[in-house]
Formats: structure tokens, C-alpha cells, sequence
């Protein structure tokens, strides 16, 4: 199975040609995006892993050289550096565990004691916050980035919040903002930060093969508040939320809080808010001049990009790997729960498309028919309508399949289907045939808006039973498709 990847980006073109570039942190959210710009360039591409078996599902995979070692063991490491021309380094651990901090080191003196000859190394840092005080996690990528620019010719970005779709920094925004009418926040949410766009960090990190190291440079929008961050995305939603700074919550207590109320765990959101409670601004001057072919997306423009691409519901890479199941996603956003089931299939999307008209209809269901069939037992009882089935062979929007009504149809591509049995909520199901290179994906979606506390109720009494009728629902649609 192969991640499916759509390409949202415009492709950036750089004059580098035929060189071979290392990247490290190939399975991070970062490394994950920048590989498929580097080989759109024709770079050849090497990529170090500790097990190549997390990246055989990436689209990519058969376009790359995998090299398999681990940083902290340089034994590990022979023939690494070998036909290197430049390297990016993206490596370094989401923590203030002084155990994590020394490991960082190690690995970026291991990482140096091995690249004597290369042309540039590229780093992703963060920007350093004005006032004496800065998080371990903070000071030790400034730590890396000293260890490799002393060492070695290095190009240093300094960034501050990333915002893009599957992000940290845009997840935790974003489920702070949809899920609390009221925020009472950390009096240094009135600090300023400078986000920058993930779209804007790959142009910088792929336009540097062309240039000679440059040192260290800032890179991001116009400095903002975090308090102006929430705001802002709350405004670009639509949503009436209020804002209580207070002087007494402590960095570790908010972060604690965080984990609480997002997916964001608390050993990822205790670095996050540390490095806030100062300004983190740095100076662009430089990176302006320098990179004057990029123009750089606002705030408000990359918090519109990250919502549309997650709502699209495929997000190419994720802070949160299990966000990017190559079989399974799981959302709750905007009070909606959404499953999604992808499966790889040899079948064409005309042969998917074929199953899907014909299901609910005189075959049944083909897996669990007879829950189907009690669950519209139930409606009846409860006083819901007769059911009158459409004609399966000319469907259209407004028709009704079964228990469902068709909300959209896109013939041999997508049905999107609302529940009409009685429920404490919305239901729809969506079932989609979408054509990858030679082969398809059946990607079936359960979506349920519930409504007040019934609602969860129902949703939750039934989200066991989804993961046995969708995935046995699948393999159905699979196996049927190779008859027609």
C-alpha cells in the first residue's frame, strides 16, 4: 500500500542538477515533503532510515536510495557520506529531557564526524527568543545548528511556528480555537511569533542547493501575537470565541492542559509552549534579500491552505504519524467524527463504481446485510418511512439507494450518501474509486454529526461495530469488482 498523495503544491525549480542529496529525517513531517520536490528537481535522492519498513508505503520509496543506520551508532553509518554532494538535516527530538538534549548532540557530532567533504549541509532550525530566558529544547537546536556550522559549510534556517496542514503548531491551534468557547490562556499568549508557511520552509530549503552556504538565517511572516494567531483562525472559521489572558498559568500547566484538550501529547506541548513565553521574532532582513524569488503566504492565507487540505482529507505528511494510516484515519473536526478506510485494490475505478450502484439493493449489502437489515427494522418501529429504492442503473443526485439518499455522484469516481433512517444526528457514507498509477483506491468514509448528547451517545455505541461492517464492507467491494 502506497500513500495516496495529492499534488497540491506548485513544483519549485532550482538550477542544481545531478547531484545526489541526503536527506535525514525522511519518515518527519518536514523529510516527508521535501523528498518528492527533491525529485521532481531530478536529484538523486538518498534517504537515511533506522528501518526501512516505515517508508515502503510512501509513494516514493522506489525512486530513492534507502541507506539504513542509526545516527546515535556510527558504526552504522559507513558508506553514508560516500558520492554526498549536500545533506539536509532535519533531525531533532521534541523534548526538554536532558537525556533527549544529549542525544541531539551526539548525533549531530556523529553526523559531523562522518561528512568531511560535503558542499553544504542544510538545517532546519528555530528562532531564537529575545530575553535571557530559552527553553532546553530551544537551546539545543541552537546547539545543533552551532555543532554543524562549526564543523561544516552550513546553511541554518531559523523558523518559528509552522503552519500547514497536519502540522504541530497548526493542530493545536486549530483544536484549541474549534473545541473552546472560552480560553483562559497564559498572559504571554500576547507575545509575538513569526509562523511561516510549510509551503514557504520547503522553498527555502530547496532554492538553498543553489546558493553557497549562507549561515544563519530568520525566516516568516510579519510578527504576531498568539493570541492574534487564535483570533485570526477563529475569524477565518466563523467562530465567537473569547480570549482571557491570566498571569498566574505556568508554562508546564498549559502544555498539561493542551494535551488535555488536543491531540497534541504532553510530551510535544511542553516544548511548543516553553519556546513562546518570549517574543520569538529573529530578523528577516536577510532571508528577504537573500531568497527574493520567494513571496511569502500570510498567516491568514496558510491557515485558509492548512484547512482546505485537511479538509480534503488527505494530508501528506502528519506530526502525528498515526494521522497517516496507509488503511485507516480517524477525525473529529467542527463536531463532525469522520473514518476513513483505504484499501489497494487491481481492480479499475469503473469496476469499483459498478459494486457501488449496486449496493443495498437485491444482493444486499454483501457483509453484514442482516445489521443493515435490523437497523432499518428498528427506523420502521420508531416511525420512520417506507423505503423506496431508485433505479440502480440510471443513479443520480437525489435518488435513493437503500436506507440513503445521494447527496453527490460522480460517475465512476464518487457517491456521497445521508442516511435517511431516524437518527440523534447527520450520517452520511461516501464511497470513492480513485485511480493511482496502475492500480486503485477504494476509500470508504463514515461521517456522523451528532446531535446533543444522544447523539454521542448513539455515535459511540456504534463506533465498535464500524471497524468489522467497513472493512469487511471493502473486502466485499474488492472481491465482487472482479466479476464485472
Amino acid at each position: 500500500m502506497i500513500y495516496i498523495v495529492k499534488q497540491f503544491y506548485n513544483p519549485i525549480k532550482i538550477k542544481t542538477k545531478n547531484s545526489r542529496i541526503l536527506v535525514t529525517g525522511a519518515t518527519g513531517y518536514i523529510g516527508g515533503r521535501l523528498i518528492p520536490r527533491l525529485l521532481d528537481n531530478n536529484l538523486k535522492v538518498r534517504v537515511l532510515v533506522r528501518d526501512k519498513e516505515k517508508i515502503k508505503n510512501k509513494s516514493w520509496y522506489s525512486k530513492v536510495e534507502v541507506f539504513e543506520g542509526d545516527l546515535t551508532k556510527i558504526e552504522t553509518l559507513e558508506g553514508l557520506a560516500e558520492g554526498i554532494d549536500q545533506a539536509y538535516y532535519l533531525i531533532h527530538s521534541m523534548s526538554d529531557s536532558e537525556d533527549y538534549i544529549a542525544l541531539d548532540r551526539l548525533v549531530a557530532e556523529n553526523f559531523v564526524s562522518i561528512f568531511k567533504n560535503i558542499k553544504q549541509v542544510i538545517y532546519l532550525g528555530g528562532i531564537s527568543p529575545e530575553g535571557s530566558e530559552i527553553s532546553d529544547h530551544l537551546n539545543s537546536r541552537v546547539e545543533v545548528g552551532r555543532i554543524l556550522s562549526s564543523n561544516l559549510p552550513t546553511t541554518e534556517f531559523c523558523a518559528g511556528p509552522i503552519i500547514g496542514s497536519g502540522s504541530a503548531s497548526y493542530e493545536m491551534l486549530r483544536h484549541l480555537c474549534e473545541k473552546l468557547p472560552v480560553m483562559i490562556a497564559p498572559k504571554w499568549v500576547n507575545h509575538l511569533v513569526r509562523p511561516i508557511s510549510i509551503r514557504d520552509v520547503l522553498k527555502y530549503l530547496i532554492l538553498a542547493i543553489d546558493k553557497v552556504p549562507l549561515k544563519k538565517l530568520d525566516i516568516g511572516t510579519d510578527p504576531i501575537t498568539f493570541k492574534d494567531m487564535m483570533i485570526t483562525y477563529c475569524d477565518f472559521r466563523g467562530l465567537k470565541r473569547f480570549i482571557l489572558p491570566v498571569p498566574i498559568l505556568a508554562p508546564g500547566l498549559a502544555a498539561r492542559w493542551i494535551g488535555l484538550v488536543t491531540p497534541i501529547t504532553n510530551l510535544l506541548a511542553v516544548p511548543i509552549v516553553k519556546g513562546i513565553v518570549n517574543n520569538i521574532v529573529g530578523n528577516t532582513q536577510q532571508s528577504l534579500k537573500l531568497f527574493p524569488e520567494i513571496s511569502l503566504l500570510s498567516y491568514r492565507d496558510s491557515i485558509k491552505s492548512s484547512f482546505e487540505k485537511t479538509k480534503s482529507e488527505y494530508v501528506e505528511t502528519s506530526w502525528n504519524k498515526q494521522d497517516i494510516y496507509p488503511d485507516y484515519q480517524m477525525f473529529n473536526r467542527r463536531g463532525r467524527f469522520e473514518e476513513i478506510r483505504i484499501t489497494e485494490t487491481e481492480a479499475s475505478p469503473e469496476q469499483l463504481f459498478k459494486v457501488f450502484k449496486i449496493l443495498g439493493g437485491k444482493e444486499g449489502w454483501l457483509a453484514w446485510n442482516f445489521l443493515w437489515s435490523i437497523r432499518k427494522f428498528v427506523d420502521r418501529i420508531a416511525g420512520g418511512k417506507r423505503i423506496v429504492d431508485s433505479d440502480r442503473e440510471n443513479l443520480k443526485k437525489g435518488d435513493t439507494m437503500d436506507c440513503w439518499r445521494i447527496e453527490k455522484f460522480e460517475e465512476d469516481r464518487k457517491i456521497l450518501l445521508r442516511m435517511t433512517l431516524k437518527t440523534p444526528g447527520e450520517a452520511w457514507l461516501k464511497l470513492e474509486s480513485i485511480p493511482h498509477n496502475e492500480k486503485t483506491f477504494l476509500v470508504i468514509t463514515a461521517i456522523f454529526e451528532p446531535k446533543g448528547a444522544w447523539g454521542y451517545i448513539y455515535w459511540y455505541s456504534v463506533f465498535p461495530l464500524h471497524k468489522y461492517i467497513f472493512r469487511d464492507l471493502g473486502i466485499a467491494i474488492i472481491d465482487r469488482a472482479k466479476y464485472l
